[in-house]
């Protein structure tokens, strides 16, 4: 959804906040240190922008993901830890599979109005993200980790050094992925 809605003030096109929002993630990566991380997020980001400008291909059949894999996941977390060559090569492929089914139907009808209550959403994910840049910047400033303005991951690694916990972020994380991209694909077939 790169170039996803009219604008609902100004009737132009307005651009989707993860082409903003990749690029600027791709750069803190950079910055702290983390190159291939940031190349990442730049190759997703022009992949997106792509996929938007050439148009859908062929109607994409919605994703599909039986309950039965993501708990499978998370028992693989459980058995191999989080940082495994196992676990992040099939979260890779999950997201090159989902990477796939967005290139393939990359957005809504642009002849859709604005979801109701899109706004919501919006605040929340511009204020997080603001939360992550500030408490960044100023970890950097002060040389490391911060104990009085933590980034999100600085307050929940601690968490997630026992293996039962991380197996239980990663279905909830994979679950609440599923969801999202079910209730897209329901979207584009009203």
């Amino acid at each position: 959804m790169a170039f996803g809605f009219p604008g609902r003030w100004t009737g132009r096109l307005t651009v989707d906040l993860a082409v903003v929002a990749l690029p600027v993630a791709a750069l803190a990566h950079w910055i702290r240190g983390a190159p291939v991380d940031a190349i990442i997020f730049v190759a997703v980001t022009l992949l997106l922008v792509l996929a938007e400008l050439r148009g859908a291909t062929s109607p994409a059949r919605p994703l599909r993901v039986p309950g039965i894999a993501v708990a499978a996941v998370g028992l693989l977390v459980l058995a191999f830890g989080r940082d495994s060559l196992p676990v992040g090569v099939v979260i890779s492929g999950i997201g090159l599979l989902v990477l796939n089914s967005e290139l393939r139907e990359p957005s809504l009808p642009l002849d859709r109005p604005v979801p109701r209550h899109a706004w919501v959403w919006a605040v929340v994910g511009v204020g997080w993200c603001g939360w992550e840049l500030i408490a960044f910047v100023y970890e950097q400033s002060e040389g490391g980790y911060s104990t009085t303005h933590p980034t999100m991951s600085d307050l929940i690694e601690p968490m997630l050094t026992n293996r039962v916990v991380q197996a239980v972020a990663i279905t909830a994380w994979l679950t609440a992925g599923l969801a999202m991209l079910r209730a897209v694909a329901a979207a584009r077939r009203q």
